[in-house]
């Protein structure tokens, strides 16, 4: 039998497997413009602001249009929409013996709830909401440096899994998701308007999510 090349699939959430992107949902829910998370982030990470000051501005950007629920935001992550195909194919990954992770820059309980949704037990996530007693958002942290974490969080995965980095097919779509690219010389760029300037940095650039299964989908047994 041919030997296959990945032993395990590390894919983004946001824009790469889903259709709908869970901060662009959530404002929108939340009645809150979209510029000014962007402007956030862009403070963020050109060092204008601290990471202390980072966070609490999140909770303020987040908490703006009044008290934010677990239920609310819940409701909101149930409804993002994942590409044609997703589901099966991340059932065929499991069933052919690879290991799948999802490595996510958004909130950790949209991460949960996809993962759950998927059937995936390995994932991680950035931004980290904190509810009270009354399930009322109190609490945000989050890593400024979101392509670093990620890096390390693959790092996390391939060490729980004792799989080498080179061994892994890694999904993305954008500049968070260069390092992982870069780790493991592997990296699957789903192509957007956005993202043209990211192809040279892709092992291979897709325009369907299916294109992903067939690149990490075991070769058939040699006769």
């Amino acid at each position: 039998m041919t030997e296959r090349m990945f032993d395990a699939v590390i894919a983004d959430l946001d824009d790469t497997l889903t259709i709908d992107n869970s901060a662009v949902e959530l404002l929108a829910a939340l009645g809150i413009p979209r510029q000014r998370l962007t402007d956030l982030i862009r403070e963020s990470e050109s060092g204008q602001i601290s990471q202390a000051v980072a966070d609490q501005r999140l909770l303020a950007l987040l908490t703006s249009s009044g008290r934010v629920g677990r239920a609310a935001t819940e409701t909101v992550f149930s409804k993002i929409r994942l590409r044609p195909s997703v589901t099966p194919m991340i059932r065929k990954f499991q069933q052919a013996g690879l290991r799948v992770g999802l490595i996510s820059a958004s909130f950790n309980t949209y991460v949960e709830h996809m993962a759950a949704r998927l059937g995936v037990a390995d994932w991680y996530s950035n931004v980290q909401l904190g509810f009270d007693d009354a399930d009322a958002l109190t609490k945000v942290n989050f890593t400024i440096d979101a392509a670093k974490l990620k890096h390390r969080q693959l790092h996390q995965f391939c060490i729980r899994h004792r799989v080498h980095p080179s061994r892994v097919l890694v999904a993305g779509d954008n500049e968070y998701d260069l390092q992982m690219f870069a780790c493991t010389g592997r990296g699957v760029l789903m192509a957007c308007p956005h993202n043209t300037q990211l192809h040279p940095q892709a092992w291979q650039v897709i325009n369907r999510i299916d294109e992903l299964a067939a690149l990490a989908a075991p070769p058939p047994s040699a006769k």
